[in-house]
């Protein structure tokens, strides 16, 4: 019998022994333009200048952009142009949808959320360039904001992660 046990326990505190030496990724906190998140410590700041965005057909102010060679976060803020009005998120899907279309993108999903304690609208396509999209829309004291989450991969635990830690002043 003692040599049935002995091969077990010593099974077992392997398995015990190699799950304790697993590294849980760390996050990094944004704290800036009156935004607070939780976003992967493998991100940087990256230059706006020199990182393209997704063109939405609106007329936007970059906020920032964090990422790393495969994941990018944009936040911006919608600025209208004279005599415009800021849409409705249902309205504002419509068009992002139609245009993406015309574009050749994929859309994957559409859903209702709530970020930073408001209602917002997202989208998540997929580019005739092979990226995955995600744009996440919504309207906090009468300003309009989008967050643009663009990869490589169609992961979207980091994303969502973010979002939930999401809060804005």
């Amino acid at each position: 019998m003692n040599k049935v046990i002995i091969p077990v326990l010593i099974i077992i505190l392997a398995v015990v022994a190699i799950s304790g030496c697993t590294e849980q990724a760390q996050n990094k906190t944004y704290s800036a333009n009156g935004v607070t998140f939780q976003y992967p410590e493998n991100w940087t700041e990256l230059n706006e200048t020199e990182y393209q965005t997704l063109d939405l057909g609106s007329n936007i102010e970059v906020i920032f952009i964090l990422g790393n060679e495969q994941t990018a976060l944009t936040f911006e803020k919608v600025i209208p142009g004279q005599n415009q009005v800021l849409n409705t998120l249902p309205g504002w899907a419509q068009a992002i949808k139609s245009m993406l279309s015309s574009r050749g993108a994929q859309l994957l999903s559409e859903k209702n959320l709530t970020v930073s304690g408001v209602d917002a609208y997202q989208l998540r396509f997929r580019s005739s360039d092979g990226y995955y999209y995600t744009s996440t829309a919504f309207i906090k004291n009468d300003t309009g904001y989008v967050l643009m989450y663009t990869s490589t991969s169609n992961e979207t635990k980091t994303l969502d992660n973010i979002l939930n830690s999401f809060q804005m002043e």
